[in-house]
């Protein structure tokens, strides 16, 4: 399965003590002209200069306010973002974590603050999800989804996003019949106003896409997939887009980088062995971007998926243009 996506964000963090800055003490008039420069060179990609300063923000307003203040949680929230940027993960689940802590026993929030509420939910989930906890990160997502239909609206685009993580959950516990819905729900909401896809509305398609084939909704799928990408006569291409997409078969041969997938111990357990057929789609950069798996014992569908997603092809050029590939990476197991 694909890779849950960090939302690399930033936002200035308005102090919540006061609505006017003239009304704030000197020091924390100083913190807040501090945030608004982290913000600044953050948007200029100079991450070594705004670390410091992120962490001198935090420094003030607990000092003035307290470490649990609601300031803190958005200041802290800013540092996460930066060390992101900076290469530097696990720091940056710990600061989450600890913004996360904060935004709890501040309840109840202000909409401003939970519809932030919602997006630190949705990364310290991620967070657990990457880790192995898959039932936490269930509960949050299941929150953020809550809280995105209450302060963003049931319709937005924030709402699917939330939604898309939360089914992406349940494909990896493999219960594809709660992910189902929510994929389709999501595309909907993506698609209102557009039957285009964009990129996010893609990553939503193909995650759709993957589910209906796995609940063997063959009807359904066929139906989606006309929608989305109807026929055209005698060519394989995106004609709006300007993307075309061949067809390359078996893409073993034809890879820089192929890991292989662990042995998942359930499949150990049941003697599970054979041939997995993993549909990919490829980038015309050679990064898979779909991949899903169609046949083989289900205990080998999850890792095959993430093997497939790690993988990296050589780019593939049509007359000079580079193009899209479909095709099939085959993995193999023995006991």
């Amino acid at each position: 399965m694909k890779n849950l996506v960090l939302f690399v964000l930033i936002s200035f963090a308005v102090l919540c003590v006061s609505a006017q800055t003239s009304q704030l003490s000197p020091t924390l008039q100083e913190a807040q002209k501090i945030s608004a420069e982290v913000v600044k060179l953050y948007q200029q990609k100079k991450y070594d200069e705004a670390l410091p300063l992120a962490e001198r923000a935090i420094s003030i307003r607990e000092s003035e306010l307290g470490k649990n203040h609601i300031s803190v949680a958005q200041a802290l929230r800013n540092l996460a973002y930066i060390q992101l940027q900076r290469e530097r993960r696990k720091e940056a689940g710990k600061v989450f974590e600890n913004a996360l802590e904060i935004y709890e026993k501040n309840q109840p929030l202000s909409s401003n603050d939970e519809k932030t509420f919602a997006e630190v939910l949705e990364t310290v989930a991620v967070y657990q999800a990457m880790n192995g906890d898959v039932v936490g990160a269930e509960k949050k997502f299941l929150r953020a989804v809550e809280l995105r239909e209450k302060v963003n609206g049931k319709e937005s685009a924030e709402t699917a996003n939330s939604l898309l993580r939360l089914a992406q959950i349940y494909q990896l516990k493999g219960d594809y019949d709660k992910a189902a819905p929510l994929l389709l729900r999501a595309l909907d909401i993506k698609t209102k106003r557009s039957v285009k896809l964009d990129e996010q509305a893609d990553e939503i398609y193909s995650n759709a896409y993957c589910t209906l084939t796995k609940l063997n909704r063959e009807e359904e799928r066929i139906q989606l997939r006309e929608r989305f990408y109807p026929k055209k006569a005698d060519k394989d291409s995106d004609v709006e887009n300007q993307k075309i997409t061949i067809n390359g078969g078996v893409v073993n041969g034809k890879a820089l980088n192929l890991p292989a997938p662990p042995y998942p111990p359930e499949a150990r357990l049941k003697g599970a062995s054979g041939a997995v057929n993993v549909s990919v789609t490829i980038d015309e950069t050679g990064k898979v971007i779909f991949a899903c798996a169609t046949t083989g014992a289900k205990e080998f569908h999850r890792v095959t998926e993430a093997a497939a997603y790690q993988s990296k092809f050589h780019p593939t050029t049509l007359q000079g243009k580079p193009v899209r590939v479909t095709g099939v990476i085959v993995y193999n197991f023995r006991p």
